[in-house]
C-alpha cells in the first residue's frame, strides 16, 4: 500500500475549534489544490496561537465555482453566507477539501519547536507538501494519534 501523502495549511483559530468539534468538515481554499484523496492534512492555527494544531485526512478534494461549492458542503463549511461571498469574491473557481477522521494532536507543536528543527520554516500562505523523513514531519508526528500511524513511515 502506497503512503499517504502530508500537507500542513494554515488555519484560523476559530476555524480550528470548528474542525476539533465536528461542526466544520470542509476547508475552503481559493485555489484548487493538487492533492489525492488520502492525503493527511496538518492544521496551524495562525498566529497568535501559532501551532499545529490537528490532523485529518483528506476524503475528496472538489474544485467547483462558489455557487457550486455553497450549495453542496454549506453545511460542512461552517461559515455565515457573507463569509464564503467575501473569502470567495473574485474567483470562478475554488475549492473544498472534504476532511474524515480530524484527531487533535497531542501535544500541539507550537511554531517555536517546528522551527528548532527546520530553521528556514514559514507556515503556508497556500499549503506546503510535507515529506517523508524531512525535519518538519519528523516533529509533528510524535503528537500523531494513532490510528493515522497505520500508513506511516515512522
Amino acid at each position: 500500500m502506497a503512503q499517504a501523502e502530508n500537507i500542513l495549511i494554515s488555519v484560523e483559530y476559530e476555524h480550528v475549534l470548528k474542525m476539533l468539534t465536528g461542526a466544520k468538515t470542509a476547508e475552503l481554499r481559493r485555489r484548487p489544490l493538487r492533492i489525492k484523496p488520502g492525503t493527511r492534512v496538518w492544521v496551524y492555527s495562525k498566529l497568535p496561537r501559532g501551532q499545529v494544531e490537528l490532523v485529518a485526512i483528506a476524503d475528496k478534494i472538489i474544485a467547483a465555482s462558489p455557487r457550486q461549492l455553497w450549495d453542496l458542503y454549506q453545511a460542512r463549511i461552517a461559515i455565515s453566507s457573507t463569509e464564503f461571498k467575501a473569502y470567495l469574491s473574485g474567483v470562478s473557481a475554488g475549492c473544498a477539501i472534504l476532511l474524515r477522521d480530524i484527531k487533535p494532536l497531542q501535544p500541539a507543536l507550537k511554531l517555536t519547536t517546528l522551527r528548532r528543527t527546520s530553521r528556514n520554516f514559514h507556515p503556508p500562505q497556500f499549503f506546503k507538501r510535507l515529506f517523508d523523513h524531512g525535519p518538519e514531519l519528523r516533529s509533528l508526528w510524535p503528537s500523531v494519534p494513532p490510528y493515522h500511524q497505520a500508513d506511516a513511515a515512522y
